[in-house]
């Protein structure tokens, strides 16, 4: 019951937004109203310098302070057609120069005895060479000229939408703010009047007795793409993943990959069936047709929001769900997507009818406003549906990235609510499309990098069927073929993110490469100089970002180097650490020079910083930059190592870590010594586990003469032989050292497995040992000594 009313509560909703975004469409007739101004007749292909001049002055026409964005996008999108076509043109040009030059070469200097034809020849092929420089020059320019209105047009559009998002208009909660709504100005009713009426002419059209069933057929074939072909395409591709793909997780992350791509090429199908039957029977107005293109393009987008839903929550198959989702939450948010996905039709259809049609500043601030306080109210149910089955439940919260998830939407939607209440609509309306269009971006990327190393881990891994059979085909040893499934599923993962990182940095109505373009023409003009370096706000934005990404990104290199890719090698635990040490260290560098660049500090106006360090180095830095390079020498050389026994003046233990400055070593009592770098360079170093990483035992007795040898040797085996931590091979021995005044001394040794372990085995064998030789009456022998007295005055008592 409680899904049901959830369901007509969505529903009247719905309806009810879909009242107040489209409230003039009843109205009564007015005057047509003219056309947009951003329409521009289609560029030819190859088009002359006259054409793409003429064009470039369109656009510079249509270049003003009144133009909305999407206007504008469109502009620049012509004007970098026109740069495009210019530099073309000019390499064209180019080339023809090159053959004129030939041609002259072939013909030679002038000669004088020359014919009058090749004379005639010569100047004729001159002057096409300047007729075709003063070609190519003129392309130069207009290359120049389009690169320049394109870079003037985001500038305008950056000024606009920094206008727009610090102005404040009425906030949700008063009245004017849905009156705006309810009821729009009268251009506003004319313009939407006019709309209606194109709308009306070409439903006409297309229902007239010519077009009739060519528009139904269409239509009809469209809705069936879009309901029985697509649940047909999911079952078929659920078999044949069940069919030809083995039992894991690249099984799951197929289906969840190609459940989405099923839902977006049925839709985009359907929708392309659509727009035929509409373009092939009715007659379409320039504001419909550019609408009609708007709202098919939404319809995939909203489908494709719906088909990402569907794959991450996997309602049909709950053991094939991809990310660690509860079955009771997944069933608590699957009416999500699909709410969300039809909302946004709604809304953003009426927002590209107000973009067509070029309705007034404050109906459109009011239906972003709208937008986003919709978005923000969707999100939060889910948010509040999403916590309060968790506590019905009893659930456990998910941890790491996937339990700060929720508490970033928190924040992002608690932001969007405040700027709406503040009347920043414009603010709000920007942060409700960028955590969509972020939470887009990441369930792909989340998607396609789980498709990926799954993938890999199945064709590639020594542990799977199909890795197997690619070694056994390929003749791959199982190390060499692990280590290129780790290589191969890190390269494909951090492309993967990267481009997901460049698209969800994309502002809203452009494309990667414009934001690359948009990126370099930053304007330098608000900075302020300080000496030779040029501060730049934005500059400084950008270093910091880009200084803790990168820290997090050389750590998680480092973890996947520690944790995935060298453990495939032959490499040892010391030359693992030490490579993964360095490869931090060479990171850190390079994201040092990086973040200078992009601050745009010339390493020229940093000599004083130089010269200071020279001095300071001369006097009491010497010794850190001597610890300094003793440390990559440390690193390169590897005399010594991360886990080596090391012996260095007085200091015994376990190299644990080798930082830039210091070493530290690990005593025996698990104390720390930290080390200086330059003393492993200048001073002897006893490396025990650097050529033999087995420890000695030895233990040497002197014993009386009268003792029996041979007896004393059984002993001693014995206890050696018995002891679980001496190795059997090398093997013991016993050897009579030396025979002295004292006695004989006889010494045994064994092998442990490392000379950690030689401390404690040592006193285990001196307590069986001792106690042995005591049950056989096998005396030790005492050390003797010697007394002088020195003769001198005896007492008078004393006899002689």
């Amino acid at each position: 019951m409680r899904r049901v009313s959830l369901a007509r509560y969505c529903l009247g909703v719905l309806a009810l937004m879909v009242a107040l975004a489209t409230p003039a469409w009843s109205a009564p007739a007015t005057p047509v109203s003219s056309l947009a101004a951003a329409e521009l007749p289609v560029l030819e292909e190859n088009a002359s310098l006259e054409q793409l001049n003429d064009r470039l002055d369109e656009i510079r026409q249509g270049v003003t302070s009144n133009a909305n964005d999407d206007v504008l996008s469109q502009l620049r999108q012509a004007a970098m057609q026109v740069q495009r076509q210019a530099d073309a043109l000019s390499a064209l040009r180019t080339t023809d120069v090159d053959g004129l030059d030939d041609k002259l070469k072939v013909l030679g200097p002038p000669q004088p005895d020359e014919t009058a034809t090749i004379t005639l020849q010569r100047k004729d092929l001159e002057a096409q060479k300047k007729s075709v420089l003063a070609e190519q020059e003129q392309a130069t320019k207009l290359t120049q000229s389009a690169r320049d209105l394109s870079t003037q047009i985001v500038n305008l559009r950056r000024s606009q939408f920094n206008s727009q998002v610090t102005s404040r208009a009425t906030s949700p909660l008063t009245p004017a703010f849905w009156q705006s709504l309810i009821r729009p100005t009268a251009e506003d009713l004319s313009r939407l009047r006019d709309l209606r009426g194109e709308a009306a002419d070409a439903v006409a059209s297309a229902f007239s007795a010519e077009h009739r069933w060519l528009f139904l057929t269409s239509l009809v074939a469209a809705i069936l793409v879009w309901t029985l072909v697509r649940r047909l395409l999911e079952r078929l591709l659920a078999d044949a993943m069940i069919r030809w793909l083995p039992e894991g997780r690249l099984r799951r992350s197929a289906l969840a990959l190609s459940v989405s791509l099923a839902t977006l090429g049925t839709i985009a199908g359907s929708v392309s069936l659509l727009r035929w039957g509409l373009e092939s029977s009715a007659e379409l107005g320039s504001d419909i047709a550019s609408l009609t293109n708007h709202i098919l393009t939404l319809v995939v987008f909203s489908a494709f929001i719906s088909g990402l839903g569907r794959a991450m929550l996997m309602l049909q198959r709950p053991s094939w769900r991809l990310p660690p989702i509860h079955d009771e939450v997944a069933s608590a948010l699957g009416w999500f997507p699909k709410l969300l996905a039809l909302a946004l039709m709604v809304l953003l259809t009426q927002e590209r009818i107000n973009s067509v049609i070029g309705t007034s500043l404050a109906l459109t601030v009011a239906t972003n406003g709208l937008t986003a306080l919709v978005v923000a109210v969707i999100f939060s149910v889910a948010l509040l549906r999403y916590r309060r089955t968790l506590r019905q439940h009893d659930l456990e919260r998910p941890t790491g990235l996937a339990g700060l998830i929720p508490f970033v939407i928190v924040v992002w939607v608690g932001l969007i609510v405040l700027a709406l209440l503040a009347g920043f609509l414009t603010l709000a309306y920007f942060l409700t499309a960028k955590l969509l269009w972020i939470s887009v971006v990441a369930t792909c990327a989340y998607l396609l990098t789980t498709f990926l190393g799954d993938l890999c881990e199945t064709l590639l891994s020594p542990r799977q069927p199909g890795g197997l059979a690619l070694a056994s085909t390929l003749g791959l040893a199982p190390r060499h073929q692990a280590q290129a499934s780790t290589i191969l599923a890190g390269i494909g993962r951090t492309v993967l993110l990267f481009l997901a990182v460049l698209l969800a940095l994309t502002p809203s109505g452009t494309s990667p490469g414009e934001l690359l373009l948009s990126l370099g023409d930053w304007d330098d003009t608000g900075g302020k100089m300080l000496g030779n370096m040029n501060i730049v706000p934005q500059d400084i934005l950008l270093a910091v970002v880009m200084f803790f990404g990168g820290m997090f990104g050389i750590r998680v290199l480092k973890r996947w180097l520690s944790e995935r890719l060298l453990p495939e090698t032959d490499m040892d635990a010391g030359m693992r650490a030490s490579l993964v040490t360095l490869v931090g260290y060479l990171g850190f560098l390079f994201l040092a020079m990086l973040v200078m660049s992009t601050l745009r500090i010339n390493l020229t106006s940093l000599t004083w910083v130089v010269s200071a360090l020279s001095v300071g180095i001369g006097f009491g830095l010497q010794q850190i930059v001597q610890n300094f390079i003793s440390g990559l020498i440390l690193l390169t050389e590897r005399p010594v190592k991360v886990g080596d026994w090391v012996s260095l003046a007085g200091v015994e233990g376990d190299i644990r870590r080798i930082n830039v400055r210091a070493t530290e070593i690990q005593m025996s009592d698990r104390s720390t010594v930290i080390v200086p770098n330059s003393q492993f360079i200048s001073q002897n170093v006893r490396n025990v586990t650097m050529g033999n990483a087995l420890g000695v035992v030895s233990i040497t007795l002197t014993l009386p003469l009268e003792t029996d040898a041979n007896r004393v040797r059984e002993l001693l085996l014995a206890a050696y032989q018995e002891h679980e931590a001496i190795l059997d091979a090398p093997a013991c021995s016993v050897s009579f050292k030396d025979l002295t005044t004292s006695g004989m001394v006889i010494g045994v040794s064994g092998y442990v497995a490392g000379p950690r372990q030689v401390s404690g085995t040592r006193s285990d064998l001196l307590f069986t040992i001792l106690g042995r030789l005591r049950d056989e009456g096998i005396p030790l022998s005492s050390p003797q000594s010697m007394v002088l007295v020195q003769e001198g005055a005896r007492p008078a008592d004393e006899p002689a």
